[in-house]
């Protein structure tokens, strides 16, 4: 007899995952918190500085790949490119908004404010803006085609704005620390220890991007499945001559 539960059921690798990643989070906590040295300026309060750079980095990634399966759907018009990157843009939503959340929970003890209008909040709070349209517009379509081709433009849109955001700091005035780690391979001023322990973090916080990911394919994948049978359902239900059967 067969199971109809057994597609809404998470696999077992998956549990698995989690329970692997559970102890990473605690130990990478452990180092931000207890283990990490204190800065010489900034005393402890650097201490925030490896959630909120890492769940930015995180963020960037999140958002860039939004984009990248959006366009692949626009190009292939294939229903898992859509859905995988609705499901990367909510975590890039969510990893966005913690990035503003932890930046304003470092910037008042440390530039007496918790918001500026400078060029990279700016950036960072237009970012989040069009992530938030994203689903408004998912949410305002129901022809499933449109609705992806859409929210693919919006999510283009918003990763063209990370190259300025990154950059911003270097390019406009701002409140912003200067980088401390240069991804494009120009120095690193960081302690040895703090890096090591902020790398550590960011893997980490891949790894629960990676996790909801797949979480939110799963289920993607069975909403889409289920509208398809619904609307395929309603085709059914309609006579030739246009009127419904009951």
């Amino acid at each position: 007899m067969t199971d109809a539960t057994a597609p809404l059921r998470r696999p077992r690798w998956m549990t698995i995952y989690w329970v692997a990643v559970g102890p990473m989070f605690a130990i990478a906590a452990y180092l931000g918190l207890v283990a990490s040295p204190r800065d010489v300026n900034q005393g402890d309060l650097i201490r925030i500085m490896y959630a909120h750079v890492s769940v930015a980095w995180i963020g960037f990634v999140a958002v860039g790949l939004t984009a990248l399966f959006g366009a692949l759907y626009l190009w292939r018009g294939k229903r898992g490119d859509d859905v995988r990157s609705a499901a990367s843009a909510e975590m890039g939503l969510l990893f966005s908004a913690l990035t503003i959340v932890g930046g304003m929970t470092y910037s008042k003890p440390t530039l007496n404010t918790f918001w500026t209008w400078d060029a990279k909040l700016t950036l960072t709070a237009i970012m989040v803006a069009l992530m938030v349209g994203y689903f408004v517009v998912r949410g305002l379509i129901d022809d499933p085609v449109r609705r992806g081709r859409v929210s693919a433009v919006v999510a283009i849109v918003a990763a063209a704005s990370l190259p300025f955001n990154y950059l911003a700091a270097e390019w406009f005035r701002t409140l912003h620390p200067a980088k401390s780690v240069a991804l494009d391979g120009s120095g690193v001023t960081m302690d040895g220890t703090m890096l090591g322990v902020l790398l550590f973090t960011t893997v980490v916080a891949g790894l629960i991007y990676l996790g909801f990911m797949l979480e939110r394919v799963r289920l993607g994948r069975i909403e889409a499945e289920l509208e398809e049978a619904r609307t395929r359902g309603a085709v059914r239900t309609v006579a030739p001559e246009g009127v419904v059967r009951v």
